[in-house]
């Protein structure tokens, strides 16, 4: 019976999980309690804790891992559903400017309002939403310098609407400035700055549906990057295009380069669902991405979040799983 004893807790442990990427490979971290299943959500880190937020459910709890102690903690449920976004973390807040706020597939409305997470407090702040007419979902986030950037995304929920708008929110003022347009149209995308610019990365063209198949768009994948100067307030297209373009994957800066995670597509010759693909890049740099080690299980609508100099990813259609990690070492 004490041998029963001392294995139960260990047993608990294994069964609940993360991952993570040790040694240039992703691997699975455990946590001491049963991490959260959700997909379209966003992931932030934040003061040694990492908070996933949203998701493609009725409004949802934030959800806290604390890696010091291997385990999920809940936090105060959402203001509204939200669903299709990246989340930006700023200070110590984690920022939602742009997301569904229903799930009247294929013609969900976006968010009227941005919301704010502030993890001291444990409440949600309304904001001041897009204008008219740019609100949106599916778009890219990004900090820089204090103010937060949304880029691209779609305006009526999967129907259409594809864009490139760039918008810029300053969290002092509570107030939204419009900015010239990406190259390139794109929706269920991401955005990271590495340096003084920013990287418009993956996606699709959601609005483009077959005459006699309106899902069709999930082959219309956008290989292109686009890059935004904040300097010079111009934007370029890279040389170097996505090897395999997705629609819902993640994109993250770790240490200087830029990892694209994960996403769903299909091709002429392969039916829709969540890849296991991570490429990488190092934008000053590399003239082409590079595959790093593919995840564990494939995924789309994850998020992910670096913390520690590791990326860390959870949930996402098929991330039942929990949490992965990746770090090179």
């Amino acid at each position: 019976m004490k041998k029963l004893m001392i294995a139960l807790p260990l047993l608990l442990i294994t069964l609940a999980a993360f991952y993570r990427m040790d040694n240039g490979q992703w691997a699975l971290v455990t946590s001491t309690n049963t991490p959260p299943s959700r997909n379209e959500c966003g992931f932030a880190a934040v003061d040694g804790k990492l908070y996933l937020v949203g998701g493609d459910a009725t409004a949802q709890p934030v959800e806290i891992y604390d890696p010091s102690t291997s385990s999920w903690t809940k936090g105060a449920t959402a203001p509204s559903i939200m669903h299709h976004f990246q989340a930006v973390d700023f200070g110590d807040k984690v920022y939602v400017l742009d997301a569904f706020s229903d799930r009247n597939y294929p013609n969900q409305v976006p968010l009227a309002n941005a919301y704010a997470y502030d993890t001291k407090t444990d409440n949600w702040q309304q904001l001041a939403g897009l204008p008219e007419g740019r609100r949106r979902g599916g778009a890219g986030a990004a900090v820089y310098k204090g103010k937060l950037y949304l880029v691209c995304g779609i305006l009526h929920g999967h129907h259409d609407g594809t864009n490139g708008l760039f918008d810029e929110y300053d969290p002092k003022t509570n107030s939204w400035k419009s900015l010239p347009d990406a190259p390139h149209i794109r929706d269920h995308s991401m955005a990271v700055v590495v340096n003084d610019k920013l990287y418009a990365v993956g996606g699709r063209n959601t609005s483009l549906h077959d005459p006699n198949n309106f899902m069709s768009f999930f082959d219309k994948v956008v290989l292109d990057v686009d890059c935004y100067n904040f300097k010079t307030g111009k934007w370029s297209t890279l040389a170097a295009k996505l090897p395999k373009g997705t629609g819902g994957g993640n994109c993250v800066n770790l240490d200087g380069k830029i990892f694209y995670i994960g996403g769903e597509r299909a091709t002429a010759t392969t039916p829709n669902g969540p890849q296991k693909d991570v490429y990488y890049i190092d934008p000053e740099t590399d003239t082409e991405w590079k595959a790093a080690p593919s995840l564990n299980k494939p995924r789309n609508g994850v998020g992910a979040a670096v913390y520690n100099h590791q990326i860390y990813i959870a949930g996402g259609a098929s991330g039942d799983i929990g949490l992965e990690r990746f770090g090179w070492k």
